[in-house]
């Protein structure tokens, strides 16, 4: 505002200059304004409208606490520095209690508000496998608990009741890897800072690896009766069949991944975030050969409404159980789409393929997983070990031959 509309207050330094049009009570709406010497030099500094609650005495008093600072060497000497320490302070307080907010934030409050949201890329039954679990085990014991008081105790909790309920080592497993999964997020965003309390927690342990896979003649009924139930089950059959390609894997394949000219599939985006090439065969060739008409791009199967398959069908489903699973109560003996994959790698050792190619073509990222292949090659592991018979026999002759020649 012009330094000529200023006039003179009360207060010695305090001045006010009237709003043109606006109002406070019966008078002009006056902004205040304080004048002072700092470092020699005069200095102009507002405080406000009087309908901003300002008046002269405020300004007075404000005035008289500069000047005083300017004496003592103590304190703030202007306001724009006053304003800058209270704007910092807010702004701890606002922080300070945006904090005691996420400390006291439960496991319910998080689940809904920062977890499912972003939940939204995994598969429709993978968050209905959640969503239940988190309804029937996790949420009864958890849901009050605010995330930092979460304790061992609590997730051991979860753990018993599952066990009496005869849930299976995985399904508990599953669980705190669903917990887990919420604690990693929490962790980001600030909400905790300390190691997964799960970890301390020993969970039950069984050996959930499928044993079952299909000889020759079993795959090969397996896919005469997809083939004429369902041409996509069997398609997809074919390929997890002669690649090893995980269900998702392939309901993810899109023709610009085939290299027909070059014999590779690449599989992008994979369980264990590497990509890796799988090799055509002439059945895979066959299969895609019938279904490609010429794109360049696009996803190889699709649902019915287009999108991407997400689940496995009930057809193979249901044809897997006709075929195979009748009476069959373990889950490792039952055939599923998995056992495809397993009889891929099963029927690779069992014609001599070393474990380390099966597990570059089968995409493990632990050769752990591999080993359990093992047992399908006796044959060729006996030769291997037979390699030392007779060593024994052949030192005592050498050891003869030296005793005779030094007497």
């Amino acid at each position: 505002m012009s330094k000529s509309k200023r006039e003179r207050t009360d207060y010695p330094g305090v001045y006010g200059t009237p709003h043109p049009t606006r109002k406070h009570g019966i008078r002009a709406d006056l902004y205040i304004e304080i004048t002072y010497r700092l470092d020699g030099k005069k200095k102009w500094e507002g405080l406000g409208w009087t309908s901003q609650n300002m008046t002269p005495l405020k300004a007075s008093k404000i005035l008289h606490d500069l000047k005083e600072a300017h004496r003592t060497g103590k304190g703030l000497r202007t306001v724009a520095e006053q304003r800058e320490v209270a704007a910092a302070e807010a702004k701890e307080r606002e922080v300070a209690k945006q904090q005691a907010e996420r400390d006291a934030t439960t496991f319910q409050e998080f689940w809904t508000d920062c977890y499912l949201p972003l939940q939204g890329e995994k598969s429709a039954r993978s968050r209905a496998t959640e969503a239940s679990l988190w309804k029937l085990w996790i949420a009864p014991q958890l849901a009050e608990i605010s995330l930092l008081k979460l304790v061992p105790f609590h997730l051991e909790k979860v753990k018993q009741e599952m066990i009496r309920a005869g849930k299976s080592p995985k399904t508990i497993k599953y669980a705190m890897g669903v917990v887990s999964q919420v604690w990693g997020l929490a962790l980001r965003d600030g909400y905790v800072s300390a190691p997964f309390p799960g970890l301390q927690v020993k969970l039950p342990q069984k050996d959930n690896q499928r044993q079952r896979f299909l000889t020759p003649a079993e795959a090969m009924l397996l896919l005469k009766v997809l083939a004429e139930r369902s041409p996509t089950s069997h398609d997809m059959a074919v390929i997890s069949l002669f690649s090893g390609m995980r269900f998702g894997e392939i309901a993810s394949l899109e023709w610009q991944d085939i290299d027909f000219p070059d014999g590779r599939i690449l599989i992008r985006d994979t369980k264990t975030s590497q990509n890796r090439y799988v090799f055509l065969t002439s059945e895979i060739t066959k299969v895609l050969r019938n279904r490609h008409s010429g794109q360049r791009s696009g996803l190889i199967f699709t649902s019915r409404t287009g999108g991407k398959v997400d689940r496995i069908s009930k057809a193979y489903s249901r044809t897997a159980d006709d075929l195979f699973n009748e009476g069959v109560a373990d889950s490792r003996q039952r055939v599923c789409f998995h056992t495809l994959r397993h009889t891929y790698a099963s029927w690779l050792v069992q014609k001599g393929v070393d474990l380390y190619s099966v597990k570059e073509l089968m995409g493990h990222a632990d050769f752990k997983m591999t080993t359990r292949y093992s047992h399908l090659a006796p044959e060729g592991l006996r030769r291997k070990a037979k390699v030392l018979e007779g060593s024994l026999e052949e030192k005592a002759e050498v050891w003869t031959g030296v005793l005779k020649g030094s007497c």
